[in-house]
């Protein structure tokens, strides 16, 4: 052994003999919830229940469940109801009886609030149907019932608000799992619009409980159509868009039309309008005078869910929840969190720093964005003046960016998951000095999704794991995932196997010590990029998280798993540290010099690393 690897063998053992001598209490540390704005997920006007009206704000959030927020128009008060279940819902009405009506996802729930008893609050009504998981949308129909549309298997169900019954009245498609949007016409039929996969515009007639599909023979096929939407207009009749295609519907017979007229406007019983309406906030326009009046409103979120945390400029800890989409920081230094705003998507998947600049890459599309952390605003948008800025999608394959690493040359890698209805995601190539895609390899994994890479700076090669899944609404086409090499300079795949029948994904993967690490489920994988095979596996205290495995300064491999923070010791191949979380761990990643940093749903957490000693002689250790 050589007096470099003797002595980067000692520090290792050094650094494992610390973490597995130091007790456990205190190390987990709760950070706060550091945004509570809610994700408002609509607004419908309804009665009051004393003789007037009132704007009706739906919210979702993680720390507690769904809310609505009862406003008076003309003057702002609000009166926030919190439902027993739920932690958000798509579909919102009112109904028939003066009722508010609410539907889930996460469940699939009817939620029911009465204004003539809000003492009683948000009532659970029931569950339509077994199978369904999410209620998208209601639309009141001729016969006084609510209909919604659903997923996973693309139902419609409905709700009798005069007796109480609920009814599945089954799939709308029969392979399909979105029935997406629905809306009834003046017949007393009930139109559905279906995707993701194979869009199709379905009618339901009440009268005979029979569906069948409307949709022009010669609109079927296109593979970059691939959902229906419906909706009733300004005119009362129910249109369908479809692609580029608009189509309006009369009975059952769907005609192509160039345009539609305008959906109805949130309308108040004297004329004014709804023209805007937002966390907080809404606009009301009075048709007589033109006048618009702004008012702002209250409420108490009780906090959102933290989708990704990340590393970032000044050794600050970035993070992102999911639906609204906004974004935080942590300063480990002055231990202080900054809420500092939000963008127009779901959710961040992936963010790099980059030159003292934070790169943000969102769901959906994979919308690329910079943050400048130097300049002491927020005002998202794509001009010189907005920070951050927004570049746009990554390119053609790219909807849920889940990886996003640096590679040679300057230039960044970035893996997703593909656009719903779609097999095959992409891996794009970006390059910071122009802030564009350069290269995009779509369907580089045949018919699968890109979820984790690593560069090997030895072999010169990217490295990572696949999930055997497409975009939403599809079904895998592919019985396992796939472990993969790609050369940046060849510009091609070099290596791809399934280094374990029958896995779903690789969701962490790392290279260190001339070696990569890939992990799946409770297995972490020591792959050896000179004879391309697995040369050693171990036991993970837990599933892998996604994005949550990475090399500490001492060489340690720091991973995080659903339940525990672990150290991998690549000199000896073997998990030298195990601490168990006392919550969940939802999402990482964040490494720092003395600690990790993790979600916990709307809470940060992390957990302080025992002291490590600096290496003994910095240049013997592998690179």
């Amino acid at each position: 052994m050589s007096p470099k690897h003797f002595h980067w063998c000692l520090w290792l053992a050094c650094v494992a003999g610390a973490m597995a001598a130091q007790p456990e209490s205190n190390r987990f540390e709760s950070l706060g919830i550091p945004v509570r704005v809610g994700g408002l997920m609509g607004c419908v006007v309804g009665p009051n229940g004393r003789g007037g009206e009132a704007l009706y704000f739906n919210f979702n959030q993680a720390g507690a469940p769904l809310f609505l927020v009862q406003v008076d128009p003309d003057t702002g008060e609000a009166h926030q109801f919190n439902a027993p279940q739920g932690p958000g819902a798509w579909a919102l009405i009112a109904g028939p009886d003066e009722k508010i009506y609410l539907g889930t996802w996460d469940g699939g729930l009817i939620l029911r609030f009465d204004p003539r008893q809000p003492e009683k609050g948000i009532a659970v009504v029931g569950k339509p149907s077994a199978s369904e998981e999410y209620l998208w949308q209601y639309d009141l129909a001729k016969d006084g019932k609510l209909y919604a549309c659903t997923y996973p298997q693309a139902k419609l169900v409905s709700f009798d608000p005069s007796t109480g019954k609920m009814d599945d009245l089954g799939r709308m498609h029969p392979t399909e799992m979105y029935s997406r949007s629905v809306a009834s016409g003046t017949n007393g039929k009930v139109y559905v619009g279906i995707g993701t996969a194979k869009g199709d515009l379905v009618v339901f007639d009440p009268a005979t409980r029979t569906h069948r599909s409307i949709l022009p023979d010669g609109l079927r096929g296109n593979p970059a159509w691939n959902t229906v939407g419906v909706s009733r207009r300004s005119d009362g009749l129910v249109y369908a868009t479809y692609g580029t295609n608009v189509l309006r519907i009369e009975d059952e017979t769907v005609t192509s039309v160039a345009t539609a007229p305008d959906v109805p406007p949130l309308k108040l019983r004297d004329g004014r309008v709804v023209t805007t309406f937002g966390r907080g906030t809404f606009s009301l326009r009075d048709p007589a005078t033109g006048q618009v009046v702004e008012r702002t409103f209250k409420y108490a979120g009780a906090g959102d869910m933290i989708f990704v945390v990340g590393m970032g400029p000044g050794g600050a800890i970035y993070g992102s929840t999911a639906m609204p989409m906004e974004i935080f920081r942590y300063d480990p230094r002055s231990s202080k969190s900054e809420h500092l705003g939000g963008m127009p998507g779901g959710e961040v998947y992936s963010m790099l720093e980059e030159a003292g600049k934070l790169y943000l890459c969102y769901y959906g599309g994979a919308i690329m964005n910079l943050y400048d952390p130097a300049k002491p605003f927020w005002k998202f948008g794509t001009g010189a003046d907005c920070n951050p800025i927004s570049f746009g999608g990554v390119g053609d394959g790219h909807l849920r960016p889940r990886a996003m690493i640096r590679g040679p040359g300057g230039l960044i890698y970035i893996g997703s998951e593909p656009p719903y209805g779609q097999l095959g995601g992409a891996l794009g190539v970006w390059d910071p000095k122009l802030n564009k895609t350069v290269e995009n390899y779509r369907n580089l994994v045949t018919n699968q999704s890109i979820v984790s890479l690593a560069y090997e700076p030895k072999s010169g090669l990217f490295f990572g794991g696949s999930g055997n899944w497409g975009g939403g609404g599809t079904q895998p086409t592919e019985k396992e995932a796939k472990f993969f090499a790609f050369d940046p300079k060849l510009k091609r795949k070099v290596f791809e196997a399934a280094l374990v029948p029958g896995a779903g994904s690789y969701p962490a993967t790392e290279a260190a010590a001339g070696k990569v690490f890939t992990t799946v489920g409770d297995r972490l994988f020591e792959f050896d990029p000179q004879t391309m095979q697995v040369v050693r596996t171990n036991t993970l205290p837990g599933a892998q998280a996604q994005i949550s495995l990475g090399q500490h300064r001492s060489g340690l491999l720091i991973g995080l798993t659903s339940r525990a923070v672990y150290a991998f010791d690549p000199s000896k191949g073997e998990v030298v540290r195990t601490a168990s979380a006392p919550i969940p761990i939802n999402c990482g990643f964040a490494l720092t010099d003395d600690a990790v940093y993790f979600g916990s749903g709307p809470t940060l957490w992390r957990y302080l690393l025992p002291p490590l000693p600096p290496p003994a002689r910095q240049e013997g250790r592998e690179r």
